[in-house]
């Protein structure tokens, strides 16, 4: 799967049994298209704090902060996971490419930046079944101890890999980061233990654990609190939503698979109107399951209306419909 210029793999042969198998035992998706730029030196933390609009003050080396990108009108335009890697050296990963090069032009006198992503190889494991997985492998006791957005290292069946435990899924799981000229030999050996699932498995996945994709809900012009994602970005304290980003299901035909917005997707005007961005044949719904903005002074149990009648029988569900407590990824394993 990608979103980044490399390519994209749609499914394995059944992208339902893939999201199911995700949810019940583990699955490993690649996602080597991630880019990343690393930056070293005095003016590291400057340098990012400003490029992500957050502060990294409490941000140790060992852990991971999800921020995002903003354009010069305040719009969301991509979202990013920062690596403290070291006292001085930070990793800042993106889907894409316009980012990491943003980035590189801030080395100067006091901070280096170099393009790791071609180096690099970006395998998930996620599911609950994903610890007991990696334990086949080899010694993960540090491993097993990372609360959320924690990374650490191990070797898995002989090769070194940076290990975080974050997901795309609402599953707990991980981020698997090894040398990209290991990459082949890290695939087959996780492909054997665990699922292998595409882009069509991860769409369900991060739809019903309500993540955002930056490609879908960032399709037009939309402010962080908007995206509702106002607290990973400081300009979002001085703006009010207009719209927001809901949870709904809803009648329709066969969704082509995977499902993408109109390039001329605009923000909803009228109180029954809603903006689809995503849409998926949930497996935990049992049905259609989507993301769409409304107007934000909509009343909760309006009769949604989608402009292209793709969608009928619009209703909000909470957001996230899985997992409404987000307990799954954070939870200790046990």
């Amino acid at each position: 799967m990608a979103l980044a210029g490399s390519k994209r793999i749609d499914d394995f042969g059944d992208a339902a049994a893939e999201a199911r198998d995700c949810r019940t035992a583990c699955a490993v998706f690649d996602f080597s298209f991630v880019e990343c730029a690393r930056l070293e030196g005095n003016g590291a933390r400057r340098v990012v704090e400003a490029f992500a609009g957050c502060s990294l003050e409490t941000l140790g080396v060992g852990k991971i902060r999800y921020a995002l990108r903003v354009g010069p009108g305040g719009e969301a335009v991509a979202d990013l996971t920062i690596w403290r890697t070291g006292g001085e050296t930070y990793e800042v990963m993106s889907g894409r490419h316009e980012d990491i090069s943003d980035l590189l032009h801030c080395a100067g006198d006091q901070i280096d930046v170099f393009d790791v992503g071609p180096d690099m190889a970006m395998f998930a494991l996620q599911g609950p079944a994903s610890l007991t997985t990696l334990g086949r492998l080899g010694d993960i006791g540090s491993i097993e101890a990372l609360g959320y957005f924690n990374f650490g290292h191990a070797k898995l069946n002989g090769i070194a890999c940076r290990i975080g435990r974050l997901g795309y899924t609402g599953e707990a799981g991980f981020e698997i980061i090894t040398a990209r000229e290991h990459a082949h030999a890290l695939w087959q050996t996780l492909s054997v233990l665990a699922r292998p699932a595409g882009f069509i498995a991860a769409d369900i996945l991060r739809i019903e654990a309500g993540f955002v994709l930056f490609s879908n809900e960032f399709r037009f012009r939309v402010s962080p609190s908007e995206a509702g994602l106002g607290k990973f970005h400081q300009s979002s304290r001085l703006t009010t939503p207009e719209i927001l980003l809901i949870s709904f299901r809803a009648e329709g035909d066969s969704l082509k698979w995977p499902w993408e917005p109109s390039r001329q997707l605009k923000r909803p005007v009228s109180p029954d109107e809603i903006a689809v961005t995503s849409a998926c044949e949930s497996i935990v719904a049992g049905g259609v399951l989507g993301l769409g903005y409304v107007l934000a002074k909509t009343e909760a149990d309006s009769n949604w209306r989608e402009p292209t009648g793709a969608f009928r029988n619009i209703r909000r569900v909470p957001m996230p419909f899985y997992d409404t407590a987000k307990r799954r990824p954070r939870a200790p394993w046990r």
